[in-house]
C-alpha cells in the first residue's frame, strides 16, 4: 500500500498486513474484539499499488472475486475512503464453517485465553461439587456479561457427567464444556423485491 514519507516527499509502499493490524487493534478498543474489520476505513495510506475492480453486487469484480478466495483486500468506492475488505481466514474456501470469519475466531481466541486466566485461582483447589458449581456459575455468569455486550448470541457452560469418568477424577483431571455463538458478519445482503398494486388502495379523494 503506498503511503505519504515526510521525511523523503514521496509515496512508500508497505505491505497491507502492517496496517491491517493496525486497523484491527483500532476496531477492538474502539467497537470490541466481535467486530469485523471488514467494511473500515484504512488510516495513513493515499491509494492501492495495484487497481482493482471493485462495485457492490458485481461478483465478477477482482475485489470480490478475491474475496471468493479467501483473500482481504481494499475496497474504494462512493467517497467513503480505502476500506479493508474481507471477513474469512485464507482456511475459506476449503471450510466454510462459521469459525473462518475472522472475528469468529477471534472471539473463540479471547474466550480461550480468558477462561485460561480465571481459572488459575482454582488450580489445585478439591475437587468437589463446591468447586464444580462455582467454576460453572462463574464461567456462565462472564458468558451472559458477553451477551448483553453483543460479543456473543448466547454461552452455556455445563458440567458433564458422563465425560468426567472416575479414572480422570482420580488423576486430578476435571472436564468442564461450553458453547457459544459469535454473531457472524454480515458477509451479504439481499433484497428481494417486488412492485404491487395493493398500495394503489391508499390513494384518496381531495379534502372539500
Amino acid at each position: 500500500m503506498p503511503w505519504y514519507d515526510k521525511a523523503s516527499n514521496k509515496n512508500r509502499l508497505e505491505p497491507l498486513s502492517q496496517r491491517a493490524a493496525g486497523l484491527r487493534a483500532k476496531v477492538d478498543l474502539e467497537k470490541g474484539f466481535w467486530w469485523s474489520s471488514s467494511n473500515q476505513e484504512i488510516a495513513g495510506i493515499v491509494g492501492m499499488e495495484r487497481a482493482l475492480s471493485a462495485k457492490l453486487g458485481d461478483a465478477q469484480s477482482e475485489v470480490n472475486q478475491l474475496n471468493e478466495n479467501g483473500i482481504t483486500t481494499v475496497f474504494n468506492g462512493f467517497g467513503t475512503g480505502l476500506r479493508l475488505w474481507g471477513n474469512r481466514t485464507a482456511a475459506f474456501p476449503a471450510v466454510t464453517h462459521m469459525k473462518n470469519f475472522e472475528n469468529v475466531r477471534r472471539t473463540g481466541d479471547m474466550l480461550d485465553e480468558a477462561l485460561r486466566f480465571f481459572s488459575l485461582q482454582y488450580m489445585d483447589r478439591p475437587i468437589n461439587q463446591a468447586l464444580i458449581d462455582a467454576l460453572c456459575e462463574s464461567v456462565n455468569a462472564y458468558g451472559r456479561k458477553l451477551t448483553g455486550d453483543g460479543a456473543l448470541l448466547g454461552f452455556r457452560c455445563w458440567y458433564d457427567k458422563a465425560r468426567n469418568e472416575e479414572e480422570e477424577l482420580s488423576a486430578g483431571h476435571l472436564l468442564l464444556n461450553y458453547a457459544y455463538t459469535p454473531p457472524p458478519p454480515m458477509e451479504r445482503l439481499t433484497y428481494e423485491t417486488e412492485i404491487t398494486a395493493e398500495f394503489l388502495a391508499n390513494l384518496k379523494g381531495s379534502a372539500s
